[in-house]
């Protein structure tokens, strides 16, 4: 071989046909063999496909059988004569037993019978009917799932096909009854040699199978025809001829000759394809290197292996571009992930910054209403200061809502509702902003509880969120109506409008973040886009879906909120007690280093009729209440000197102070903070701007025990 290399032609198309024009000369050699080969192949093909054929011709018996009972039995189950029969308290014996006398045998197969009701229990059946208690409490799970059926149990050592229609007519969507029949298996037409089987049986045979066409109702149970392969012997097997062995000795051995010297030869032909081959495998162990693979050999190798040299070359450019690209990636997603952070930190640190100067402006509204004494103009300012200062709070809520929700921050507590009670809360918030504006306000509620999993305050948040949504894009005196009722294992909640519609293009992303459709001339509330942005992400926390309908502009619009329905209540909901009586005049010691903020909610307080005492920093807190401990604290958190989880420890730790009422009055609102407070010993967490008469409630329900 090693001789033969330099004679060989440059090219491999070449050097191929050169080695195939010698095998082609030893393949002559092996012509005859093949020939009897085939011939044998095609002898034992054509008796195949007679087996094929015979086991073809008794699965259509079989499925003709099957097929008559399956149409003969539908048929029954669907007939109006057997379905009064099964209504009626005579009909075993005017409509039923007569009938069934004559049905025993359906296209030569003898059938057993039987006809039960909704719950499984016998009424009639065909003579010699038998059930096992197996086939019967089958049929009842059956039963169960409303659907026709069919199984092959074994009952006697009798294997039995058992099959079940439920008798489902037009007066109700559930079964009345069930028609249950069986037929034995060796009844049926398969033929004398040919075995029944079916999916599961693990019939104890290697040959070849057909399948049974039967009725969509037995397609489970698999069942097919099997026949035994015939043997070499029965087939009549060719056999070459014995004057014909030396030729097929001779044979072999020029196969075999041709095998090696053919196997050399590619050897030969290959080695500069191996080459390369095996640099291939090199480089993909190592990666990308500097490495490249020789040049050499046949024309097409050395043009393949310049090809492969050129792409090393510039996936190793791709590769050091891609490396750069990855470097800024990253550099880029740890400067998104600290703006991301800053982001938070600032939302957070905003709504506190703003929420401290809200508290003494909504305080500062109620003491001018209080303090209005007949006069209108004042009353009517303290209104308005009270309503924007409660929607801008409102406005830094979903500020905050929003980033804790995208960012998964946000625990549900899950119990079991009745949805009608949040959408009855839901409009009482609504009612106002709805009176305000003239709207009518429709709400239709089913008379039956509708129980749903969740969080109360959020699925108000999420009616209250669609409900003012409406209001604000309706002009004034608009309708709008709430709608709650049940459709296929879920609640469906609708609010509708007749305001200004949603425009087509805007519908893809209504529920987008700061997404708003066009202002009205006379709509008077504002917003930043993020209520229905909300209302999505807390809906879908809820395991719900919501979407959004409009024909178009001025034409209103639609939002349905789906969720799903869970069982009632083992337990009805508690009733809530009612509020203890008020507790007088306290003694209250209010702490908050925003002076304005202090001294307005001081003076409410007062007005209220309690004792009030001032203190702008935790020291003086300390020392006030040493000289005369009061019965109420109202603490800031962000206090300069020591923050209010500190102070609340400090004043528990005193004498007395385990008695004592701690209300938390903070900008910070987020879970964390209530446990924080809730840690350091608070009862109460209020968030700023707090409504001055949920304070004024809280304190007036308060068990404070006055000294003596």
């Amino acid at each position: 071989m090693t001789l033969l290399r330099p004679h060989l032609p440059a090219g491999l198309a070449r050097r191929f046909a050169l080695a195939a024009a010698g095998l082609a000369a030893a393949a002559v050699v092996l012509i005859s063999l093949a020939s009897w080969w085939l011939a044998n192949r095609q002898h034992q093909a054509a008796l195949a496909e007679i087996a094929a054929r015979e086991r073809g011709f008794h699965a259509a018996a079989v499925s003709s059988d099957l097929t008559a009972v399956h149409d003969r039995m539908a048929e029954m189950a669907a007939s109006s004569i057997l379905a009064t029969g099964l209504v009626d308290s005579a009909g075993k014996e005017t409509y039923l037993e007569p009938f069934l006398n004559g049905v025993r045998q359906i296209n030569g197969v003898p059938v057993q019978l039987l006809f039960t009701d909704f719950e499984g229990q016998p009424i009639a059946g065909n003579p010699g009917a038998r059930f096992s208690p197996a086939q019967l409490a089958w049929l009842r799970e059956q039963l169960r799932d409303g659907r026709p059926g069919a199984r092959i149990t074994r009952d006697g050592g009798v294997d039995e096909l058992v099959a079940m229609q439920p008798l489902v007519y037009a007066r109700t969507p559930s079964p009345e009854g069930a028609l249950l029949y069986k037929v034995k298996l060796s009844d049926l037409h398969a033929g004398s040699g040919m075995l029944l089987d079916w999916a599961g049986h693990g019939l104890d045979s290697d040959g070849p199978a057909t399948p049974v066409a039967v009725p969509s109702d037995f397609r489970s149970l698999g069942l097919s025809i099997r026949g035994a392969q015939p043997s070499a012997a029965t087939a009549g097997e060719l056999t070459i001829a014995p004057q014909l062995a030396s030729f097929a000795v001779i044979g072999l051995a020029l196969f075999a000759v041709v095998v090696l010297a053919g196997g050399r030869l590619a050897a030969l032909l290959t080695a500069d394809l191996r080459r390369l081959e095996g640099f291939a495998r090199e480089v993909t162990g190592e990666g990308l290197t500097q490495r490249r693979v020789p040049e050499t050999g046949s024309s097409e190798v050395r043009g393949l292996a310049a090809t492969i040299n050129r792409m090393l070359d510039r996936l190793q450019a791709q590769q050091q571009a891609l490396a750069e690209e990855g470097r800024k990636q990253a550099a880029l997603a740890a400067a998104l992930g600290a703006a991301d952070r800053r982001k938070d930190e600032f939302l957070a640190m905003l709504a506190h910054e703003l929420r401290n100067p809200l508290a003494p402006i909504a305080t500062g509204a109620q003491l001018l209403h209080q303090a209005a004494a007949g006069d209108e103009r004042v009353a009517r300012t303290s209104e308005v200061i009270a309503r924007q200062a409660a929607h801008m709070a409102k406005l830094l809520d979903d500020l905050l809502d929003v980033s804790r929700v995208t960012r998964g921050l946000v625990t549900l507590e899950h119990r079991v509702l009745d949805l009608r009670e949040v959408v009855r809360a839901a409009v009482d918030q609504v009612q106002p902003l709805l009176h305000s504006r003239g709207h009518g306000l429709a709400v239709r509620l089913p008379d039956a509880p509708v129980w749903v999993g969740g969080d109360a305050a959020r699925l108000v948040q999420v009616v209250s969120n669609l409900l003012n949504n409406a209001a604000k894009y309706t002009p004034a005196q608009g309708e709008i109506e709430v709608t709650l009722g049940t459709q296929g294992g879920h609640a469906a909640l609708r609010v509708a409008d007749n305001g200004i519609g949603i425009p087509r293009e805007l519908m893809p992303e209504i529920f987008d973040l700061f997404t708003q459709g066009t202002r009205s001339a006379d709509r008077s509330q504002g917003g930043l886009g993020l209520g229905l942005a909300l209302v999505r992400n807390l809906v879908e926390l809820h395991h719900g879906s919501v979407r959004a309908e409009s024909a178009g502009p001025d034409q209103g619009s639609v939002f349905t909120v789906t969720l799903p329905l869970v069982p009632a209540p083992e337990q009805p909901p508690v009733p809530t007690q009612a509020p203890a009586a008020p507790a007088g005049a306290l003694r209250v010691l209010v702490v908050d280093d925003n002076r304005d903020a202090a001294q307005t909610l001081g003076e409410l307080l007062s007005l209220d009729g309690h004792e009030v005492r001032l203190a702008f920093d935790a020291g003086s807190a300390l020392t006030l209440s040493a000289q005369d401990p009061p019965e109420v604290y109202v603490l800031d958190i962000g206090l300069p000197d020591m923050d209010g989880n500190a102070l609340a420890r400090r004043i528990r730790a005193r004498p007395g102070g385990q008695d004592a009422v701690l209300v938390a009055l903070t900008g910070y609102g987020q879970p964390a903070d209530r446990a924080a407070t809730r840690d350091a010993g608070f009862d109460h967490h209020l968030v700023k701007p707090v409504d001055p008469g949920e304070l004024l409630g809280l304190l007036a329900r308060l068990p404070v025990h006055h000294a003596a």
